[in-house]
């Protein structure tokens, strides 16, 4: 039990000092807030989609399509209960648009392309990330539209369709069409895409990073609305998703990974749409620090108590 702990407080902690990578860069004057900018629409728009396409380049095979069904239907009542507790939380947390959608945002989207594949396969094994594609594929489809539309809460009137018109959702169906007809993209494309992919983690932290070096370091832990979507994200969510899903599931893989990709902490999405769609990315960066730090401890917890 003790060296599960320590192996996942491993993965988190590297992330970590990615993120100290880029807060050093922007004080050093490596980075600005342009430079920043320009390299989180190339996450959005060029290595996470490339990411999404290489997650579901694997065998296709009846028995991983029956389980894809399982996979895809409890992870869509953990979505349904994390948009109930999000729209509570963030009423109960602002008044002003820009703060709720960035709180609606960090309840519901977890770091679960950045930290899934790594915590998921170093706990689990490679079998498990096939899960984790799948659960990323309805991810990428929620971020990439509702996800804007929270970001963008208060300057639009309703849902605008062309917000699903862009790279992710291209990309994540793309994928799943390739995974449901066994396609396989040769080399050397494929591994052009893989190393497309394979910088998404570090240039995604280092942004975060980066845009935390802009606000003082007091701000980051000074916030208790911050530690209340934290608390809620970390430990609240994938408690009560073990009590109400625990009944209904029959593969006990499936069930562990849903549980540790409920625990992760706030996407570093968040700090990266928030910059990219005019939202609150102060608030933002606040939001991803201090959920990423707790997640250090929490995670194991989860995943050793719980799975």
């Amino acid at each position: 039990m003790i060296g599960e702990f320590l192996m996942v407080a491993d993965r988190i902690f590297i992330l970590v000092l990615l993120i100290a990578a880029g807060y050093i860069a922007l004080a050093a004057g490596i980075l600005d807030r342009h430079s920043t900018g320009r390299i989180s629409a190339l996450l959005i728009n060029v290595t996470i989609p490339a990411l999404i396409i290489v997650s579901m380049q694997v065998p296709f095979s009846p028995d991983r399509l029956a389980n894809t069904e399982e996979m895809l239907l409890l992870t869509g009542a953990l979505y349904v209960l994390s948009f109930a507790v999000a729209y509570l939380a963030s009423r109960a947390l602002s008044r002003e648009a820009a703060e709720r959608g960035v709180f609606q945002f960090a309840v519901v989207f977890g770091n679960v392309g950045f930290m899934g594949f790594p915590v998921i396969g170093a706990i689990y094994g490679a079998d498990a990330l096939f899960f984790v594609a799948i659960f990323n594929l309805v991810f990428n489809v929620l971020v990439f539209s509702v996800g804007i539309a929270m970001m963008t809460e208060g300057r639009r009137e309703g849902f605008d369709p062309k917000m699903l018109a862009n790279p992710g959702i291209a990309a994540s169906v793309i994928g799943f069409l390739l995974f449901l007809f066994s396609v396989e993209i040769p080399s050397p494309f494929i591994d052009s895409i893989a190393i497309l992919g394979d910088v998404t983690t570090p240039l995604a932290m280092i942004v975060v990073g980066a845009l935390l070096a802009t606000f003082p370091a007091r701000e980051m832990v000074g916030n208790w609305r911050t530690a209340t979507v934290s608390l809620i994200r970390l430990l609240i969510l994938p408690v009560a998703f073990w009590f109400l899903a625990r009944p209904f599931v029959t593969d006990p893989l499936i069930f562990g990974v849903l549980i540790t990709l409920a625990a992760m902490p706030v996407a570093a999405n968040t700090v990266i749409f928030a910059e990219q769609y005019g939202s609150d990315s102060r608030l933002a960066s606040q939001v991803v620090f201090v959920s990423t730090i707790g997640s250090l401890l929490t995670i194991p917890l989860i995943t050793t108590l719980l799975v």
